[in-house]
C-alpha cells in the first residue's frame, strides 16, 4: 500500500510539472506572436497620416490595413477598416487637402 501511494504521488507530481511546462510554452508563444504583430507594419509607408474613422495617428500604432486604388491605408482596429471599406471614396474626398 505504501508503494502504491509513493507511485501515485510521483505520477501526480509528473503530471503537474508537465502541465506547467505546457503553460509556459503557450505563454512564450503568445508573447512572441504579440511582438511580431506589433512590428508587422513597422516598415510600411501609409498613404494617410491618420485612421480615417477615429482620427488616430497611424504613428501611434496600426493593427490592420486596407489597400484601395493602389494605396495602403492604416487603421487602429478592424472595425475602423470595415467602416472605411463601406464607402472609401467618401472618406478620401473628405480628407483631401
Amino acid at each position: 500500500m505504501r508503494n502504491l501511494s509513493f507511485i501515485l504521488f510521483f505520477l501526480m507530481l509528473a503530471f503537474l510539472s508537465c502541465k506547467e511546462t505546457k503553460h509556459n510554452s503557450e505563454t512564450t508563444i503568445q508573447r512572441e506572436t504579440t511582438a511580431t504583430e506589433e512590428n508587422k507594419y513597422k516598415n510600411v509607408k501609409f498613404d494617410s497620416d491618420k485612421d480615417f474613422i477615429c482620427g488616430m495617428p497611424v504613428s501611434a500604432g496600426v493593427s490592420d490595413t486596407a489597400h484601395y486604388k493602389g494605396k495602403v491605408y492604416g487603421f487602429c482596429a478592424a472595425e475602423c477598416k470595415a467602416e472605411f471599406l463601406k464607402n472609401p471614396e467618401s472618406y478620401l474626398t473628405q480628407n483631401k487637402p
